[in-house]
């Protein structure tokens, strides 16, 4: 059940991505204990000991926002919603106004989840792909190991449970993100240039959105930049790849990095804005509409959103039948997606150091560089 993807903790739901994260801490799941994994997640989730707790008190400093900003005169209590490997929880704030999101991590600085207020609102403006609308993002106070750390208050949206996998859903997403790629709301912003307006981050890994005129440009910096990153020490503990032992990763990468530029000398590429992180996991359904979350946006080429949701799976015929009906496959698409498979391997890489995803973006960088 953990390999599918798809497992349900002894008291809670665990995602998809905590799923991968105990995968890549040993080779073969089948030969591992409930209590060995369990001490595998323990050593992952870091400082132990005294930290953070929500709190209705007037001292909270999440109370505190929902009453300043959110304009609430009773906050009744909170519920965790979801835990995440990354040390994000879900939480859901009830209130006297009603249910608020609020998005917390005991470690992070407060510029990672302002990163993502500031995508969440550029998605907004587009009209197109809904997404909950940021609120406030604050700051937590450090409590023994722990932090200081930060939170983020976001409306409350109803999602249906497995809600993204509804035919439906997969339809309507497939329509709004196609209109999301085609929008010209943001034209002013991005004056033709790829990058965006502020740096932010693909989960854990920090993004160089700096803006270029050139799309081959922009996608070899941010190769370039994965690559390096898999060599240097995480702060979030995954030990560093050895350069003597990754070889053929580095030669192959470096190959594709400085064949970009003719790869892309004849594809006419538009800004378009991406959520850039969107796999089912950041997807979800209210009962009349699909919702996209925790994005990692920037102005880039349209066909790369597609490729992150192709490479983890869950998305039908439903959504890319409605999606191409808008957005046709332009010659050469197949080969692009590769290239931008490669890029989420490396990022991949970086946050998990699993080595089976080494073997397949080798065998993927192995084909590119071939043709």
């Amino acid at each position: 059940l953990i390999q599918s993807g798809l497992f349900l903790g002894r008291n809670s739901q665990i995602t998809c991505s905590r799923v991968r994260a105990r995968r890549c801490m040993v080779d073969s799941i089948e030969d591992v204990s409930d209590e060995e994994l369990d001490g595998l997640l323990r050593q992952a989730e870091g400082p132990t000991g005294d930290k953070y707790q929500l709190s209705t008190s007037e001292k909270d400093p999440i109370a505190t926002a929902l009453r300043a900003v959110c304009g609430c005169n009773e906050v009744k209590g909170f519920e965790l919603m979801d835990s995440r490997w990354n040390g994000n929880e879900a939480i859901r704030a009830d209130t006297d106004r009603g249910n608020y999101f609020v998005k917390i991590n005991r470690v992070e600085d407060a510029s990672v989840f302002m990163s993502e207020a500031v995508g969440l609102t550029t998605i907004r403006k587009t009209e197109t792909v809904y997404c909950p609308m940021p609120l406030h993002v604050g700051s937590l106070p450090k409590v023994g190991e722990f932090g200081p750390g930060a939170f983020m208050i976001l409306e409350w949206l109803p999602l249906v449970p497995f809600g993204a996998s509804r035919p439906e859903a997969q339809e309507d997403l497939g329509h709004a993100l196609a209109m999301m790629h085609m929008s010209s709301a943001m034209d002013e912003i991005h004056e033709g240039k790829f990058g965006f307006v502020i740096n932010n981050y693909l989960s854990l890994t920090p993004m160089d959105n700096r803006w270029t005129n050139d799309w081959s440009e922009f996608l070899a910096r941010r190769m370039s930049l994965l690559l390096r990153s898999l060599f240097e020490p995480k702060v979030y503990a995954r030990a560093p790849f050895k350069k003597d032992e990754s070889s053929e990763l580095i030669n192959l990468t470096e190959k594709l990095i400085g064949s970009l530029k003719d790869r892309f000398a004849d594809v006419p590429v538009k800004p378009s804005l991406l959520h850039g992180d969107l796999w089912i996991g950041n997807a979800g359904f209210t009962k009349d509409k699909a919702v996209v979350y925790d994005p990692a946006c920037f102005f880039g080429h349209s066909e790369m959103d597609l490729a992150i949701m192709e490479l983890f799976g869950g998305f039908t015929d439903k959504f890319y039948n409605a999606y191409h009906s808008r957005i046709p496959k332009a010659e050469g698409f197949e080969e692009r997606s590769k290239i931008y498979k490669v890029y989420h391997y490396l990022n991949q890489l970086n946050l998990f150091g699993n080595e089976q995803v080494k073997v397949e973006v080798i065998k993927l960088l192995r084909e590119l560089v071939e043709s």
